[in-house]
């Protein structure tokens, strides 16, 4: 992707303030002159949504990067939108806590872009996304305001819940410049359990028995050209990892999960970093049998199948050349339909996200009236990221 352009739209203008003064004059000039403004982080969600109608300021914050203040004793952390999340772990674990997120690419996927996508990952299970752990924004509005909300300690109640607003708005409502959390303490250690789950095993049963009985932090059926795994991991104290995961171990032996192996560390298979991915979501109790479904109508395809029990999502990756795979998933999106699954368009070329809106999200929001109030409401002119939103918002 070129460095300016976003779905197609080059930039005529690249600009990367250095603080959030600078981020304020940038927008009450466009706002001035009717100049649309595309947020940029890191670039790893920008290929999400559907293309802007229009991109005259591709703003670059990854200039605002600074750790505004640790209260470590209070265990909250503020940070500037263009830290990464590596950054701010590095930071974190100084003081033994860190912040429970693992969306992809977290060395290049900035604070300010994960909550603008709410990019998460298989911790999602243990810890929530990252909407459970924010607890006040600052953003830059469409003329320029700075405006905040929440508030710098855990226990805040007071006035509107703007910074969720923001969660997942892909920086259509404001510019996210600030933020801050509350952080949880390091695991002492962590253990995984990684489980040969081929078809015909009793996969409902392991995966519920292993949530009831030995509540894992995440819980991922992953499926490659190598088999079908299930791999669970835990967090705590060694003696409580220790406990879980051989109990993991017996659970997955009597469901004939067989061979079990449990490793120390963290062994989650990294979401695959492919051209094409697409989630589907539904209730967590019918994953399995989702998993199984959309199986079946990829086989003898390169199609990798992630699954993330008690979450409830399942993601497909494959390359944009791979005809046999395109097929395989067509069945298999045809499949989820009738199952009354969601699905999203995660990453994909900007042919394949100019093919209607369904393409990029299914079904559409009832809410989409809301959404375009408050988008009206936020950004009367239709200046920031205009488009890129769901239903084209």
């Amino acid at each position: 992707m070129n460095e300016v352009e976003v779905l197609g739209r080059e930039a005529g203008v690249r600009t990367r303030p250095e603080s959030l003064e600078d981020v304020q004059e940038i927008l009450k000039h466009a706002y001035g002159s009717g100049s649309a403004v595309i947020p940029w982080g890191g670039g790893t969600g920008q290929d999400y949504g559907a293309p802007p109608r229009k991109a005259d300021i591709l703003l670059d914050l990854s200039g605002i990067n600074a750790l505004v203040a640790h209260e470590y004793a209070d265990m909250t952390v503020t940070v500037q939108a263009g830290m990464t999340l590596a950054a701010l772990q590095e930071q974190l674990a100084q003081h033994g806590q860190f912040l429970p997120l693992d969306p992809p690419h977290s060395e290049k996927a900035t604070m300010g872009g994960i909550l603008a996508t709410n990019a998460f990952g298989p911790l999602r299970l243990g810890y929530g996304t990252v909407r459970d752990w924010l607890i006040g924004i600052t953003v830059v509005d469409a003329q320029g305001r700075l405006v905040k909300g929440g508030g710098k300690v855990v226990k805040n109640v007071t006035g509107y819940d703007l910074p969720k607003l923001h969660v997942g708005a892909l920086g259509t409502l404001g510019v996210i410049v600030e933020a801050t959390f509350k952080v949880s303490p390091k695991p002492e250690t962590a253990r995984t359990l990684v489980a040969q789950a081929n078809p015909g095993r009793d996969l409902e049963t392991a995966s519920t028995r292993l949530w009831n009985e030995t509540r894992p932090v995440s819980l991922l059926l992953h499926e490659e050209a190598q088999g079908r795994f299930l791999v669970a991991l835990y967090h705590g104290t060694e003696t409580v990892t220790d406990d879980a995961a051989q109990r993991g171990a017996e659970i997955a032996t009597e469901c004939g999960l067989t061979p079990v192996q449990l490793y120390p560390g963290e062994l989650v298979p990294e979401s695959p970093d492919a051209p094409v991915q697409v989630r589907l979501a539904a209730s967590p109790a019918d994953m399995v049998a989702l998993h199984a479904a959309a199986f079946d109508a990829l086989v003898e395809t390169e199609v990798t199948l992630d699954t993330w029990l008690g979450v409830g999502t399942l993601t497909l990756s494959w390359t944009p050349d791979d005809e046999k795979a395109r097929t395989g998933v067509a069945r298999a999106l045809l499949l989820a339909k009738v199952r009354g699954a969601h699905f999203t368009l995660l990453h994909g070329s900007l042919a394949l996200r100019s093919g209607g809106l369904e393409t990029l999200w299914f079904p559409a929001p009832p809410a989409r009236v809301l959404h375009e109030r408050v988008k009206e409401a936020l950004d009367p002119y239709n200046l920031l990221n205009p488009g890129r939103f769901v239903c084209g918002i």
